[in-house]
């Protein structure tokens, strides 16, 4: 009993090794071995347990701070170690070369009402993949509850990740939230890539499933958008591939029992929606159609290849208050003149299609082509 007391001191006095301490040689190794696995961007499980030795280092700075805690002092802290364990890379020429194997980029902090959000960033070749994380205050502590990582490294399937915004929502009257992350794939360059949002329910005592996973190859201009208990809202910009204008695209879903359910709006100005139309199977725009005669011209204009358009400005019809006129054509395609109808806030349906303008949509008006705050769009069709 006495050798066991001992030892128990002994160990309680032994100096304790900060997580981090481990993490340069594990990412040193992965740097030396690029060249084998180039097709998952140097990535492999090693790269999990540089996430995790990050991650827990995080977790053990913020054992030590209270709930009030200044969020920007903080991550200054992280980014003044990370940077004197030479973590950081600091010239993009001499260091790095587009090959951030061995480094990470500085640690996210910020605050989702009650929660503390984490992002961290982890060098590889070409970019960095990124991992979030959600705490929560409990026992006078911050506790990890959630945790978002891309951890399958095969070609086909690994998909390192830019996130760019993670929002919960209040709680519904079981407690129970929305998570929503936006963001892009990781690629070596371009602007256009593949976009996602994702969403989790998370339920009173912090249990999660994911509820949405879509993803769309659009412009890499950052999505944004809201989360509330049961739907999330996004926008992101599409088309322009080619040549011709980009546009701006809505999401929005609902989430009831555990499903995702996509509904209006799909666009907050009448021009926008034409071009989401025209790119939809005939199975989605037929709802968002007055007429099923449209379907023959909605086959014979429709554009899948994420090109751009060419519009002629939107002007209202005076056959009444809600029509309006958008004339354009698809790169490449022909012109034409679409009448469409829009409700308040932003729900549009297609009335019809000619080949010439129509002789009473003639009224301009900057509504049709002035896009409404981002809020606006967000808060009015709820």
């Amino acid at each position: 009993m006495k050798t066991l007391a001992f030892l128990l001191v002994l160990v309680l006095q032994a100096p304790q090794v900060e997580p981090l301490a481990g993490l340069p040689g594990t990412l040193r190794q992965l740097r030396d071995h690029l060249d084998e696995h180039r097709a998952t961007f140097g990535a492999t499980s090693a790269l999990t347990a540089a996430k995790h030795q990050l991650r827990d280092w995080v977790g053990s700075r913020l054992a030590g701070v209270q709930e009030t805690v200044d969020i920007r002092t903080f991550a200054d802290t992280l980014h003044a170690a990370l940077g004197g364990a030479g973590l950081l890379c600091n010239d993009l020429n001499v260091e790095c070369d587009w090959n951030f194997l061995g480094y990470v980029d500085d640690v996210r902090v910020s605050r989702e009402g009650e929660f503390l959000v984490v992002v961290t960033a982890m060098g590889i070749w070409c970019g960095f993949d990124e991992s979030a994380y959600v705490y929560a205050w409990e026992d006078h502590q911050w506790r990890r509850v959630w945790e978002h990582e891309e951890n399958t490294y095969t070609p086909q399937d690994y998909l390192p990740q830019t996130i760019q915004d993670v929002q919960i929502s209040s709680p519904d009257a079981s407690g129970g939230r929305l998570l929503m992350t936006l963001g892009s794939q990781t690629i070596c360059g371009g602007a256009f890539k593949d976009l996602h949002a994702r969403a989790w329910r998370m339920d009173a005592d912090f249990r999660s499933a994911r509820v949405l996973d879509w993803t769309a190859h659009a412009s890499d201009a950052f999505p944004r958008g809201r989360v509330l208990p049961d739907a999330v809202l996004f926008e992101f910009t599409a088309g322009g591939l080619l040549s011709g204008e980009v546009h701006t695209a809505v999401r929005h879903f609902t989430i009831d029992h555990g499903t995702a359910i996509q509904v209006d709006p799909i666009a907050s100005l009448p021009r926008d929606f034409v071009v989401e139309w025209l790119s939809a199977p005939w199975e989605e725009s037929r709802a968002r159609s007055e007429s099923t005669s449209l379907e023959a011209q909605h086959a014979e204009l429709r554009r899948t290849d994420g090109v751009g358009d060419f519009p002629i400005a939107t002007v209202r019809c005076s056959a009444g208050p809600d029509l309006w006129q958008v004339g354009t054509h698809m790169y490449e395609g022909p012109t034409r003149y679409y009448r469409v109808r829009w409700l308040n806030p932003y729900r549009f349906t297609m009335v019809e299609i000619s080949d010439t303008p129509y002789p009473d949509c003639t009224v301009a008006d900057s509504r049709g082509e002035t896009y409404p705050d981002r809020l606006d769009v967000l808060t009015r069709v709820r």
